[in-house]
């Protein structure tokens, strides 16, 4: 067993909610949820290792706080539906690049995370 099939063969799809911590920290509070116990700036941490975990899933969702709560949710729930095949309002598709050449990670901006994986697509 491979880190990508643990990855990529055990969930059909990760939905990964960004923490409140991270884009809309007015509403990211101790006192108002028990749960909590780190502060904004280490749950911002957490959730950036929590979504680097699941890089490279071939259907992983990050849905993050640019629209408030509800609308956050309905995003959720569409992007729920549009995998199980149910009729949805949201018309995001997921796209891959062919590149020419193999990139050079040293010539990324500091703090773009990466990861090298393969992906294997079966075509019935």
């Amino acid at each position: 067993v491979t880190e990508v099939d643990l990855r990529d063969n055990r969930y059909n799809a990760v939905y990964h909610l960004v923490s409140a911590a991270d884009g809309a920290r007015e509403f990211y509070q101790l006192d108002n949820n028990t749960a909590r116990s780190e502060s904004a700036e280490e749950a911002c941490e957490l959730d950036k290792k929590t979504q680097k975990c699941w890089l490279g899933h071939p259907h992983m969702y990050v849905i993050d706080n640019s629209t408030d709560f509800e609308t956050k949710l309905q995003r959720l729930v569409n992007l729920i539906a549009k995998l199980v095949g149910l009729p949805t309002n949201l018309s995001r598709r997921s796209a891959k690049y062919l590149l020419r050449q193999q990139p050079n990670p040293a010539l990324f901006p500091p703090g773009i995370d990466y990861h090298v994986f393969e992906v294997e697509k079966v075509c019935l």
